[in-house]
């Protein structure tokens, strides 16, 4: 499977994995793959990038739970993007729906 070989040297290595993430039926079928790679990719982007090596990838919530990265991307998504979550001040909505 490509997602396997997938490396993330510039933003459209990261565009990729993204389009990909698209596709709903595609998320459900390949979703631990996808879990690994994004968490890949943004240890990448974060560290690499942005030079910034204190932060721990993935997150924890504050009750020491790891965060579900594509979990959290797909509930953001289903509600419109990250815009309409932060200007319509729905993160108390996503947070329920992560659990």
């Amino acid at each position: 499977m490509i997602i396997h070989a997938m490396e993330f040297h510039d933003f459209s290595d990261c565009k990729s994995l993204l389009d990909m993430m698209e596709d709903g039926e595609f998320v459900f079928k390949y979703i631990h793959e996808l879990e690994m790679k994004l968490e890949e990719m943004l240890t990448w982007f974060i560290e690499v990038r942005l030079g910034i090596t204190t932060q721990p990838i993935p997150p924890y919530a504050s009750d020491n739970r790891k965060v579900d990265l594509l979990g959290l991307y797909t509930v953001v998504k289903r509600d419109g993007g990250y815009k309409n979550v932060t200007d319509n001040n729905l993160w108390d909505v996503v947070a329920k729906d992560m659990g």
